[in-house]
């Protein structure tokens, strides 16, 4: 079953556009074992950005693989969650792997419920099933995480850990470098199809209340932390903790469009939505 607009079809990527896509992450060769996953989710993290430009021009994102991959791997781009985990879901399936996608809220900042407008996927190996996820505009885990309750886990930058509650269902945890722990997001785990995606992307492009549409929001993940652009500044963080916030200028701001974060700007970007 398809739909022109949302691709929620069984098709694997073609052989060509697996070797499209490692090229656009760094990668050649690839399996499907642990150690390949942890490879393609750092290497995601570090070579296709996050970023909200279409939904801060209130554009409706599409979740068909096609536009996906013409968007992120032709064009050069990055996306918003749902579309970044959507491509490397894509991907993983094409690869072998057994993935299950699911809906997520995030926590912070504590205080309020908030509404599931995160996608994150587990992948089975092994009968062991580990979360992975490549589609959050801040540190967040760099490596696949094992789904078990407690247990304490590194990526080297942060140390992460999962414990399973009545309504969040898995929340994961982190812990920055000198920081206390803290939630972060929580997922139940009913598989869903991308076509469940829909909605809340659509209300993360549009809607007043969502978080997404209202500035530009762009950050890549460097060896030792991440850089972003967030609402007018540029920001280098180093171990968790923010070394860097500098203002920035139309025409400083292109500049690291294109030199920092690997975006094509011609490609409608403009770096002025």
């Amino acid at each position: 079953m398809t739909n022109k607009n949302y691709n929620i079809d069984d098709t694997p990527m073609t052989d060509s556009e697996i070797k499209d896509y490692l090229g656009r992450i760094g990668l050649d060769t690839i399996s499907n074992d642990l150690d390949s996953l942890a490879r393609l989710q750092t290497a995601n993290l570090t070579h296709i950005p996050y970023e909200n430009y279409d939904s801060i021009r209130h554009e409706l994102t599409s979740l068909n693989h096609t536009e996906l991959f013409r968007k992120m791997i032709t064009e050069h781009r990055g996306g918003i969650c749902f579309e970044l985990n959507g491509l490397f879901s894509w991907l993983l399936t094409s690869l072998g792997y057994e993935v299950k996608s699911h809906l997520s809220r995030y926590i912070l900042p504590e205080g309020e419920i908030h509404k599931r407008t995160h996608r994150v996927m587990t992948v089975t190996l092994g009968g062991r099933r580990y979360l992975t996820d490549v589609g959050v505009n801040s540190e967040c885990s760099r490596k696949p995480l094992l789904l078990c309750e407690g247990l304490i886990q590194s990526d080297g930058i942060s140390e992460y850990r999962l414990e399973k509650d009545s309504f969040f269902g898995w929340i994961l945890w982190q812990k920055l470098t000198g920081n206390d722990w803290r939630r972060l997001y929580g997922f139940t785990e009913e598989a869903q199809l991308d076509i469940d995606f829909i909605m809340p992307c659509t209300f993360c492009d549009i809607h007043p209340l969502s978080g997404i549409n209202k500035f530009e929001k762009v950050s890549l993940f460097t060896e030792k932390s991440n850089i972003r652009i967030w609402n007018g500044n540029y920001q280098e963080f180093s171990d968790g903790k923010q070394i860097v916030d500098e203002e920035l200028t139309p025409e400083r701001k292109n500049e690291l469009l294109r030199q920092s974060f690997g975006i094509n700007i011609n490609n409608n970007t403009g770096g002025n939505p």
